[in-house]
């Protein structure tokens, strides 16, 4: 038909780019062989030339990709946050079946050292085509990410980023904008003012530190002139609630911000405990079984659900389209208020 488009092809492609088709094949497909400057101007030529893979038929005519995910274990049962985003890994696993997709699950500890060991192991292997992380620093993974790039295995971050590094993307929420809303929903909470108590989060934690910023700078603006404390969430649970205690004392009226799942819990139950429920308003993080006791006994007024089930999906799928010659894009993350109310539609 005369007035169709003609589709774009490869040799259109490294005809543009002054190459050979060898070449385009190999910067499309993320094989070794071609320089990251050569790959970038490839990949940018062909999404300005409208070329798209058709996903289901190159998967017939290629061998099956083969993804790492590293994710913090679930076998502690205090992780609450990563059961959610295994389960979105599970779910995308299941979606990209017939597109010859392989998972391999490598669960780290909660330190980046863990992480740095898993990925040096995946640099020394020559069967895994991309690696998904939640990095447990923002930088001191990025010799190694970058290493991975350049052997020609590409990295995705899903929530939390290795800053500057050469991963090909990175999927997370509105980090600050989560902190702002937590601070609106517990200003909205104390009318008449009183101590804040910001709980948890760790500073090498890139995500954690911009939930602090954007609640600080919430508070801020608001004119909000009594003084907000803060409490470390890394390290021992036991010592977190210990401290978490300590700055409890005095409180009289006034409220609480759990940064992460853990801290969330460990807050509901010292505040539980103490009897302070009808005095301390308490705004966490995300939303799992667990926390249902204490909305429904009012110790927790609210919490800010990050959507990490998605994040974990949509980590894969921008690495599956990489993998496969297309840009590494994702939807943006939404985010949610959930209440006593509207519990049930999040669980």
């Amino acid at each position: 038909m005369s007035g169709m488009k003609a589709r774009t092809t490869m040799k259109d492609i490294a005809r543009a780019a002054g190459v050979s088709s060898v070449t385009v094949h190999k910067a499309i497909y993320s094989k070794k062989g071609v320089s990251s400057e050569t790959r970038d101007k490839i990949l940018r030529l062909a999404e300005a030339m409208d070329y798209s893979v058709n996903a289901a038929a190159s998967s017939l005519k290629r061998g099956a990709l083969h993804i790492a995910v590293v994710l913090q274990s679930v076998s502690n049962p205090v992780n609450y946050f990563f059961r959610s985003m295994w389960a979105g890994i599970d779910k995308v696993e299941r979606a990209l079946l017939d597109y010859r997709v392989r998972l391999t699950r490598f669960e780290c500890g909660d330190d980046w050292e863990s992480q740095e060991n898993i990925l040096a192991g995946i640099a020394e292997r020559k069967d895994i085509d991309g690696v998904v992380i939640q990095c447990w620093d923002e930088t001191r993974l990025n010799g190694t990410i970058n290493r991975l790039y350049d052997l020609g295995v590409p990295v995705v971050t899903a929530n939390s980023d290795a800053v500057g590094s050469k991963r090909i993307a990175c999927v997370s929420g509105p980090n600050e904008r989560i902190g702002r809303l937590a601070a609106e929903l517990l200003r909205g909470f104390l009318p008449d003012g009183g101590k804040i108590v910001m709980m948890g989060g760790r500073p090498g934690v890139e995500i954690h530190n911009a939930h602090r910023r954007g609640f600080r700078a919430f508070i801020e603006e608001t004119g909000y002139s009594f003084p907000i404390v803060e409490v470390a969430g890394d390290g021992d649970p036991g010592q977190v609630r210990k401290d978490f205690s300590r700055a409890l004392n005095g409180i009289g009226s006034g409220g609480v911000y759990a940064i992460t799942s853990r801290d969330t819990l460990l807050a509901c139950r010292e505040i539980q405990e103490r009897g302070l429920a009808d005095r301390v308003r308490l705004v966490g993080s995300d939303v799992f079984r667990e926390l249902v006791p204490f909305f429904e006994q009012g110790v927790l007024r609210a919490t800010v659900w990050k959507n990490q089930q998605a994040q974990a999906e949509r980590a894969v799928l921008a690495l599956y389209r990489y993998l496969t010659g297309r840009q590494a894009e994702w939807e943006p993350i939404g985010i949610g208020v959930v209440l006593r109310n509207n519990l049930e539609d999040f669980l």
